[in-house]
């Protein structure tokens, strides 16, 4: 595959975007778009792949049915990874203190959140440290397209810079573009190469005219000691410098469903409102509008010759069109690896709602996914934790760092009290304070208040059970 080895795209004269990325970017752009739900944009590029289904596909079939299986699947991975944020501790109280400290000032599980989704629906995520002016780490997450890595020849694995750039408007009446690009040297993390270029030619179609950067911003200190960007990807391969996404394997089934349903909502809005038959006798002249009429409400004699008053019935049999769709969407849950179950089809049965163990099972595969991503993200947390504390002054090695994941499906309470007692023998593992507090939600002076009612209930009632004192009998 083609790969950037160099910083030679950027010389004066050459194309913007490179041709070797230019693949990458028109894939990020359609996914966005997916994400976004402009499906109808996305397939009318792509409507060769299923002319096999109907003629003038973009002209005949309508996208008032949108299926957005995408962005659905996206934002439920990002879910089960960090919907129940992970745990992340280390044995020192100090620098417990510093972690906690980060994990809030610098947002760094709602920035992983975000990057959760772009591995979704791009196959790779940037997250860039920086340090801000008052001297705190700083947490961004940046667009994959604008991402242009120099890897090494011998080695694809290697990176030798991190290049970003993007096109901006250097002047709106002219139509004048520039281009800004910073430099990520990983073997020089302290320092970032920043350039400022003229674009010339027309979106689409740039080349990359002079530069325009002032002196004093050729280079920039980052005040780090490791390199800025981290880079998370969702399932690489050997041969591939990028990761694969979780759109490509599904869009021709997704595509396949929106026109099967589009073509049977037409068929359906085409024949809902039937016309009738009848004998010529049942019409009227219309004296306003020159037109015959029903005249409904009236008597019309018919005999066995007669054409009687009817609606015309239409019966059409679509149960082929149904069991399509029935195994496109079956296939759709295989594929994706995310089953029925993320979807919403958990039983097929309303009200019937699995237990936490069942749940579990049904769940097995997106949560292998899930954990897959996972364990993608957990050395990135402990490197980006452990250089936000060294801008702080403080030394968190990564390898101190602990990170516990969940699996961010919810909890069955019933479960976990009937393996609390078979674990504990049967003995309470949850004072009655505490029970009474976490189940109302009560402060605690009125849980208090609430176990003195219960104390005198129980005081009054045994009082009530007490045998009454016999009197004596006179004359005995």
């Amino acid at each position: 595959m083609l790969m950037l080895t160099d910083l030679s795209f950027l010389n004066k004269g050459k194309a913007f975007p490179p041709d070797s990325e230019k693949n990458r970017l028109l894939t990020y752009s359609e996914h966005r778009k997916l994400f976004e739900n402009e499906h109808a944009e996305v397939y009318k590029e792509q409507f060769r792949r299923i002319e096999r289904v109907i003629g003038n596909f973009d002209r005949i079939v309508s996208y008032g049915t949108v299926f957005n299986y995408q962005r659905l699947l996206s934002i439920k991975t990002a879910d089960l990874v960090f919907g129940e944020p992970p745990k992340i501790t280390v044995a020192d109280d100090n620098k417990q203190k510093i972690i906690d400290k980060i994990l809030l000032d610098t947002d760094l599980f709602g920035c992983a959140y975000i990057s959760c989704i772009d591995v979704s629906r791009y196959g790779d995520a940037i997250m860039l440290l920086s340090c801000n002016d008052k001297g705190l780490p700083n947490i961004d997450v940046v667009s994959p397209a604008m991402w242009f890595p120099v890897v090494s020849q011998d080695n694809i694995r290697k990176f030798e810079y991190h290049v970003f750039a993007w096109v901006y408007l250097i002047d709106t009446v002219k139509k004048q573009y520039g281009l800004k690009v910073q430099i990520h040297k990983p073997d020089e993390p302290e320092q970032c190469e920043a350039h400022n270029y003229e674009l010339n030619g027309k979106p689409g179609s740039f080349k990359i005219g002079k530069e325009i950067t002032q002196k004093q911003e050729l280079s920039l200190e980052t005040s780090m000691n490791t390199c800025p960007v981290y880079r998370i990807s969702n399932l690489l391969t050997s041969d591939n410098i990028y990761g694969h996404d979780d759109y490509e394997p599904i869009d021709s089934i997704v595509a396949e469903i929106i026109v099967r349903v589009s073509q049977i909502s037409k068929v359906l809005d085409k024949f809902a409102s039937p016309s009738m038959t009848g004998p010529q006798s049942a019409l009227e002249m219309d004296e306003v509008t020159g037109t015959w009429r029903l005249k409904v409400g009236d008597y019309f004699p018919c005999d066995s010759d007669t054409v009687k008053p009817e609606y015309l019935v239409w019966d059409a049999s679509m149960d082929a069109n149904f069991k399509q769709i029935e195994l496109l969407t079956n296939q759709l849950y295989t594929i994706s690896e995310m089953g029925s179950a993320v979807f919403g089809d958990l039983t097929n049965k309303a009200g019937d709602v699995p237990s936490g163990s069942a749940l579990r099972r049904l769940m097995m595969s997106p949560l292998a996914k899930a954990r897959r991503i996972a364990n993608r993200f957990d050395p990135i947390l402990k490197k980006i934790i452990s250089a936000s504390a060294e801008i702080l002054g403080t030394k968190i090695a990564p390898e101190e760092i602990t990170v516990t994941w969940h699996d961010g499906l919810p909890a069955d309470p019933t479960e976990d009290a009937e393996i609390m007692s078979v674990r504990t023998g049967g003995k309470a593992t949850l004072s009655q304070y505490t029970a009474i507090q976490r189940l109302d939600d009560m402060s605690a002076s009125d849980t208090d208040a609430e176990l003195a009612m219960i104390r005198s209930d129980d005081i009054d009632a045994s009082v009530g059970l007490e045998e009454p004192a016999l009197e004596p009998i006179e004359g005995v």
